[in-house]
């Protein structure tokens, strides 16, 4: 679909908060510092903290929708998207915030034909001290036509919201989302639909952080195989809006959608390690699950990278179930690493830049 250029770009900004009250503020203060006229858009979904005392304190400089009662993260970015009437759209989650010339450089690399923008992210602190770069500058992001890849692979890799900008034209065409399928993981709906719609860029240079802190969004913490069931789920409700976007878009989507996406069967590796009682996904095996997840990395790497990626799968296939979980729970949660883990993610690194 072909994009409608306009004049020149303007930005609103959606930033939808739920019992932030320690951080909303300082991502609205973020928005307005930038030296670039933006449309803010700030909907608080029914907090029960002091949320909405410190929105109102903005009421003056930025618009507020006041929801009486809570819809969720879909329900919050359809309130904000109704009022947006910038040619780009930002959906800032109410705990990050912009980094200082975030605007400029989002104007700079404007380009109608881009219904998504992927923008790399720095960390940020619960003080707003940044740093790092999230995802990591050695993990490419989706970059031009990924319509096909979303529509055989079922997954492409991204970005989370606050690193997302969007053609408000393309989301335009997705919008509104289905409120209790995406009450949470909206950013989820929206990256699996809009770019059927145009094409994807990245920009290296970050806009904004991604707060790192104590209450973090995510719901499920360390409950890994919970959150691997949620995930799976969520994967499977992603992939029924790609396939009704691209129906109306008479677009062709593989029949084996679920089975091809690299991300789902990870997470299904995941359950059936910890919890293969409660796993939902009826017919499944480990010993299938990781002897192809083993090929798929086996066909993806090269080098160094490959014998290390064929002695982890080999362990995984070989070790007892506690073993397996000892294993599996640091490779997928930082903060469960201990030492000796983190030492041989540095190796294989240097491994693979010989």
């Amino acid at each position: 679909m072909k994009l409608t250029p306009p004049e020149s770009p303007t930005l609103s900004v959606i930033i939808a908060n739920y019992n932030y009250e320690k951080f909303v503020g300082a991502a609205i203060e973020s928005v307005l510092s930038q030296n670039q006229d933006v449309q803010i858009i700030v909907v608080d979904d029914a907090s029960t903290d002091g949320s909405v005392d410190v929105i109102n304190q903005y009421a003056d400089r930025v618009e507020t929708i006041l929801l009486k009662q809570n819809r969720g993260q879909g329900g919050g970015l359809n309130a904000g998207f109704t009022a947006a009437t910038g040619t780009l759209v930002m959906f800032l989650d109410a705990d990050d915030f912009l980094v200082p010339g975030a605007v400029d450089t989002l104007f700079a690399h404007y380009d109608p034909a881009v219904a998504i923008y992927h923008f790399r992210m720095h960390y940020g602190d619960e003080d707003g001290e940044t740093f790092g770069i999230f995802p990591p500058m050695e993990r490419p992001l989706a970059e031009g036509n990924v319509s096909e890849r979303l529509r055989n692979e079922g997954h492409y890799d991204g970005t989370v919201a606050s690193g997302l900008v969007y053609s408000r034209e393309a989301v335009a065409n997705v919008m509104p989302m289905d409120e209790e399928t995406y009450r949470y993981g909206a950013d989820g709906y929206l990256s699996s639909t809009v770019p059927l719609y145009g094409e994807s860029a990245t920009i290296t240079t970050p806009i904004s952080a991604y707060r790192l802190h104590t209450r973090q969004h995510s719901q499920f913490k360390k409950v890994y195989a919970e959150r691997a069931r949620w995930r799976l789920k969520h994967t499977m409700d992603r992939h029924n809006s790609t396939r009704e976007h691209a129906e109306k878009l008479n677009l062709a989507v593989s029949p084996d959608l679920f089975e091809n996406d690299a991300f789902a069967l990870q997470e299904r590796v995941v359950s059936m390690i910890i919890e293969p009682e409660a796993h939902p996904i009826e017919g499944d095996t480990l010993k299938d699950l990781l002897a192809r997840s083993k090929a798929r990395k086996m066909r993806q790497a090269s080098g160094p990278r490959k014998i290390w990626e064929f002695v982890w799968w080999t362990m995984l296939q070989l070790a007892p179930g506690r073993l397996r979980i000892a294993m599996i729970k640091p490779a997928i949660d930082a903060d469960a690493r201990p030492d000796w883990f983190q030492a041989i993610g540095r190796f294989a690194k240097r491994l693979t830049r010989r």
